[in-house]
């Protein structure tokens, strides 16, 4: 099979097109996959490490404000179209997938004025501005969340999960532990979260009496690394803090607690390994989708939520403090989680994409 991937722009687009597409090999080795992203997004950095080509297009979101922006939009979204035309042309794909993001709309839409097999993969429980707009030409749309918005439950939408990197699941690394040691994971994203170092830095000390038998990997993102390093060590608790966590899946196999924005693929991640987490919705986020995301799983007792604007006054430390004595709440939210989980995501989507290409037309 031949396979384009296009979009991203964020990590939470995608890590999980990466899942799809080595699962995609790992069920058909035989077959190739080509991403299809622009310059400015987060895939012109990352696809380039991997082993999978990308080829680049001119695209430009459709919620950019203003007469400037606007008009842009609408000389750049045909010219979009049109490269991806000459580009589906020499690749040949069997099928096109979009992930979301700037380019996913121009080249799913070209796959579907030549006929080639589409679908869509949603990550967040209120569906994407680009994935919306596409819903009503693609053959498939694969969905993370039951109550996904706005879709219409039909024989093309399937729950499938978001897709989780093997790296996450498989972790290999050992971690011995010292009686009553405690993890605790702390991160905001790629590039950190402004208003959770904050928070660290001015209330860590209100967690300074669990010092002895408390451990904490905070990735801060690139401008706050010294200044909470100093809140830890002020307060006597031994941290180790980095711009970024390169081995995520044996960070999250060590924790006993993770802290974390309630992003789509972070959560895919968390429940896909039963871990226990503290969550802060991104406030700004369109559709308000990383409070939704957090609400399924706050209801089946998977995560405590703190407001992102209860940060300044202490309130995610001291739901830390509660739960690092409650081992017994931990063991439930583990169990919940995982009952959420759904790891095999990825495998899911890339044998529905093999029967997609193969069904008729």
């Amino acid at each position: 099979m031949r396979l384009v991937i296009a979009g991203g722009g964020t990590g939470g687009h995608l890590f999980p097109a990466l899942a799809i597409a080595r699962a995609l090999k790992s069920e058909d080795p035989g077959a190739e996959v080509l991403f299809v992203g622009t310059k400015n997004g987060i895939e012109a950095r990352i696809i380039p490490t991997t082993e999978f080509p990308i080829r680049f297009i001119t695209a430009r979101g459709m919620m950019k404000t203003g007469i400037i922006n606007s008009i842009l939009s609408a000389v750049e979204i045909p010219v979009g179209v049109l490269q991806s035309i000459f580009l589906l042309r020499e690749f040949k794909p069997g099928c096109v997938l979009g992930v979301g993001g700037y380019a996913s709309g121009p080249t799913v839409f070209a796959g579907r004025i030549m006929g080639i097999p589409t679908a869509i993969q949603e990550q967040n429980s209120v569906m994407g501005t680009t994935n919306q707009a596409l819903t009503k030409i693609v053959d498939r749309i694969f969905i993370s969340w039951q109550d996904t918005e706005p879709v219409t439950p039909s024989n093309r939408t399937i729950l499938t999960g978001n897709p989780v990197r093997q790296e996450v699941l498989l972790s290999s690394r050992e971690f011995p532990k010292q009686q009553d040691e405690f993890r605790l994971l702390i991160f905001g994203g790629s590039r950190g979260a402004r208003s959770i170092n904050q928070s660290i830095i001015d209330n860590v000390s209100s967690i300074a009496e669990f010092a002895d038998r408390l451990r904490i990997l905070h990735q801060t993102g690139r401008d706050a690394v010294e200044e909470v390093k100093s809140a830890y060590e002020e307060a006597g608790i031994q941290a180790e803090v980095k711009e970024f966590i390169n081995d995520m899946g044996s960070a999250y196999h060590w924790a006993d607690l993770i802290v974390c924005r309630s992003g789509a693929a972070s959560l895919a991640e968390i429940t896909a390994l039963g871990k226990p987490a503290i969550v802060i919705p991104y406030p700004y986020a369109i559709g308000d989708h990383q409070a939704r995301n957090a609400a399924v799983l706050e209801a089946i007792g998977a995560v405590r939520v703190v407001k992102d604007s209860n940060l300044m006054n202490g309130t995610l430390l001291k739901e830390i403090g509660k739960l690092i004595d409650n081992g017994e709440l931990l063991a439930q939210m583990a169990e919940n989680a995982k009952q959420a989980g759904r790891p095999y995501a990825a495998r899911e989507i890339a044998r529905e994409l093999l029967n997609l290409e193969r069904s008729p037309r």
